[in-house]
């Protein structure tokens, strides 16, 4: 399995290398302290291992386009945070196939590898049940798009539609638009249904 490192420290990456080579079937073929530098190199990895604290849901947003659910890449996502469940349901949203903490083990983190190669899913037990309870309130007939998701989860955090554009690199119209099948897929009637959609989900503390 062909690995590719990218985090924004090269102490961690270093150690990350170590981990892998004690698995003879892994091969670190390249490491990049940024998430712009794997776009062009996609092709030729099998795994991406990506620091949370990145442009981690940018990278993996790009990446969907490219690929299909199940196949390479396949993205494992570190965090430096274990009390965030909103960033694990975001990352697992946009696409990535495991969720681990840099606080792990080693062992852990072959772990995570390993499940994920089978095509299974892997997120810490203490985020389990709460990241698939919340992943199963945004599902089903009513389910959002990732990007409709993204601007329910800013504008919940408090942010006005221009920010939400600006920080999505979109046009205000664009949001506004989103945010209209949003309050039509959830039945919902104003800004203030959606704010407590959002709390009653978990998406927002």
């Amino acid at each position: 399995m062909r690995v590719f490192i990218v985090d924004s420290e090269p102490i961690f990456r270093e150690g990350l290398k170590a981990i892998i080579r004690t698995e003879h079937d892994l091969t670190v073929i390249g490491e990049a302290g940024s998430c712009w530098d794997i776009l062009h190199t996609c092709s030729d990895v099998d795994l991406i291992i990506l620091d949370g604290e990145l442009d981690s849901r940018v990278l993996l947003n790009s990446l969907q386009k490219h690929r299909c659910p199940g196949h390479p890449p396949f993205m494992l996502v570190l965090a430096k945070h274990s009390d965030d469940r909103q960033h694990a349901v975001e990352i697992l949203r946009a696409g990535a196939d495991g969720y681990v903490y840099k606080s792990d083990s080693p062992r852990v983190v072959l772990d995570a590898i390993d499940k994920i190669r089978r095509g299974e899913k892997y997120v810490p037990d203490d985020l389990e049940e709460s990241v698939a309870s919340t992943l199963r309130g945004m599902q089903g007939s009513s389910s959002l798009s990732w990007r409709e998701y993204q601007v329910l989860y800013l504008f919940a955090r408090g942010m006005r539609i221009t920010e939400i554009a600006g920080q999505l690199s979109l046009s205000v119209k664009t949001v506004s638009t989103y945010r209209s099948r949003m309050l039509e897929k959830l039945k919902l009637n104003s800004n203030l249904q959606l704010m407590r959609y959002a709390f009653k989900q978990g998406m927002v503390a």
